[in-house]
């Protein structure tokens, strides 16, 4: 009893450091980079760098001097750590999912210093996707220096909570991500160290760094029974806005990976573009805090917020699609805004009442939940910036309404869809993606009957009954598999070549086939074993269905052991 008593206070102990210690570093580091970004955002507003006149036109290059200087850093960093691909928040999420690959801490932060880079130059990016990868990168970081033997997703869900918790000043919010879009599940041990980590950095920012929060939210609590309404009707647009926004992510991506172009070229391209589309309208550039609180206060007309809102897309697709690193969660508010905007001034038009700030907030959460893929989250973070039960039941209605079609339409989150882009299915499960990422290379048997192409039929029984088998597998002499011969095809052949009468076209696997493929290429298999085989048919082994069967338990087992902490 006093050591159960004993072990349980030390990892409370454990737990209540680390958390703190993961908190508070995340918090620091938060708020560097949004006040770098801000601090970089004020210089480029402020300057006046290239003007001269075209036709009585004053024109400036402010903005592309910015991003195409954020270019040059993002081309250095790329040839200096070698980084194929930026890593972001859908990284946080697979590596929470599983264990046989290591989140990668060189790209983490590498990314993260990217994404710094663009934002401050004026790239239509968002900062709450790269901090909260960051996160998660602090989080493994310091699993791996503890060298405790607590679940990655442990520390992982930490270092998000705390990116979450310090970029918006809401705690539960931070706690209900970690748990909701990344982890994807309740854990009883992860809950205490994720919660100290959320609490530890909003306590930290609030008191070291005086927070506020980063929209300014000045409308009363709206007439729900009024507003509500309003927000039903609207929901389609908001739905159809989403699905807008994360085709155009990825169909830029798309069209990235299938060009030609050098990963440098696309990058040029995409500052030059977005560059000089902020000559005309700045309010694109960036993470665009200062224009989401405009729009919040009813400051633009209906054409002015459409043009926002198309730009931003069109703007946020390019940036990121074509290699210049950011979130979208911020771009997702922003558009969140701008079509909110539109819809409560197209209300007031109609002879509804001026509820913009209330329908701008609506908005902002369902785009932002169905874009991230998490509903909870973004109500709460309109609770915690509100503190008004009334928003955050408006938001909930809004959410919920727009989550719904864009899940009929679209099906998945855009971190989702980026994953599954990439060949991984969340869907799966852990145990699922467990499932992939092992291969058969580690369960090739050596016990089956092997026979030279010139062997006969009587040869080949006698082999069969020494090893008390049925079937055996005919190997040409450079080693590759000519096919499989049962039985009765041996009793058949009798003093003739196996070759002529074994089956040339049986099931095989490869050596580099998952478990999960192999679960589901022997669904149907009838017979004692399936030959393994490498390039060019090469014949390595075999393996039964009972061996398989137990290579799945095994994988698993592991995978519910780590659930459970």
């Amino acid at each position: 009893m006093q050591s159960g008593i004993k072990d349980t206070g030390t990892e409370l102990f454990v737990v209540f450091v680390i958390g703190g210690l993961v908190g508070v570093i995340v918090a620091t580091a938060s708020k560097a980079f949004v006040s770098g970004v801000k601090f970089f955002t004020i210089l480029r507003e402020n300057q006046t760098l290239l003007e001269f006149s075209i036709g009585g036109l004053q024109v400036e290059l402010t903005s592309l001097i910015f991003l195409w200087s954020a270019t040059g850093v993002l081309i250095l960093i790329r040839r200096t750590f070698k980084i194929s691909r930026w890593h972001g928040p859908a990284d946080s999420i697979y590596h929470a999912h599983q264990s046989k690959e290591p989140l990668d801490i060189k790209h983490g932060l590498v990314s993260t210093l990217a994404a710094f880079s663009t934002a401050a130059g004026g790239g239509s990016v968002g900062q709450y996707g790269p901090l909260v990868h960051f996160g998660a990168t602090i989080g493994i970081i310091f699993k791996r220096f503890f060298k405790s033997r607590l679940a990655n997703e442990i520390y992982l869900g930490s270092g998000v909570a705390a990116a979450i918790s310090a970029g918006f000043g809401a705690p539960l919010a931070g706690i209900v991500f970690a748990h909701e879009a990344v982890l994807r599940h309740l854990s009883v041990r992860a809950m205490a160290p994720i919660s100290v980590a959320s609490v530890s950095a909003a306590a930290f920012s609030q008191a070291f760094f005086k927070n506020t929060t980063p929209y300014a939210i000045t409308a009363p609590p709206p007439d729900l029974a009024t507003l509500i309404p309003i927000l039903i009707v609207a929901s389609p647009v908001v739905a159809i806005t989403s699905i807008i926004f994360m085709q155009a992510l990825r169909q830029a991506a798309k069209f990235a990976r299938e060009s030609q172009w050098s990963p440098e070229r696309l990058m040029i391209t995409a500052a030059t573009i977005c560059g000089t589309v902020g000559i005309w309208v700045p309010e694109i550039l960036g993470v665009g805090l200062g224009t989401v609180n405009t729009m919040l206060s009813g400051q633009y007309d209906i054409p002015m917020l459409i043009v926002l809102l198309g730009l931003k897309i069109a703007m946020t697709a390019t940036c990121i699609g074509f290699g210049l690193f950011g979130g979208v969660f911020s771009p997702a508010l922003f558009i969140g805004v701008a079509v909110g905007g539109v819809v409560a001034q197209i209300s007031v038009l109609l002879g509804g009442p001026s509820l913009i700030e209330a329908i701008s907030i609506a908005a902002m959460a369902s785009v932002a939940a169905t874009v991230i893929g998490a509903p909870i989250t973004a109500i709460l973070i309109v609770l915690e910036l509100t503190q008004s039960y009334a928003y955050a039941v408006a938001a909930l209605m809004a959410v919920m309404t727009s989550m719904l079609l864009t899940h009929r339409l679209f099906g998945h989150s855009f971190f989702d869809r980026q994953l599954i882009d990439r060949g991984i299915d969340l869907a799966l499960g852990r145990e699922g993606i467990a499932l992939t990422q092992h291969t058969l290379e580690d369960h090739i048997g050596d016990d089956c009957v092997i026979l030279t192409g010139i062997s006969t039929g009587q040869e080949a029984l006698l082999e069969m009954r020494t090893k008390e088998q049925t079937e055996a597998y005919v190997i040409s002499t450079s080693g590759n598999l000519v096919g499989k011969l049962s039985i009765h095809q041996a009793i058949e052949a009798g003093n003739r070549f196996v070759e002529q009468y074994c089956d040339k076209d049986p099931l095989i696997l490869k050596v580099d086939d998952s478990l999960q493929h192999a679960m589901h290429v022997v669904s149907d298999f009838v017979g004692e074993s399936i030959p393994i085989v490498g390039e060019d048919r090469e014949f390595l082994g075999a393996i039964t269905e009972g061996d398989l069967f137990t290579a799945v338990i095994e994988v698993q087992s592991k995978v519910r052991t780590q659930e459970r902490g």
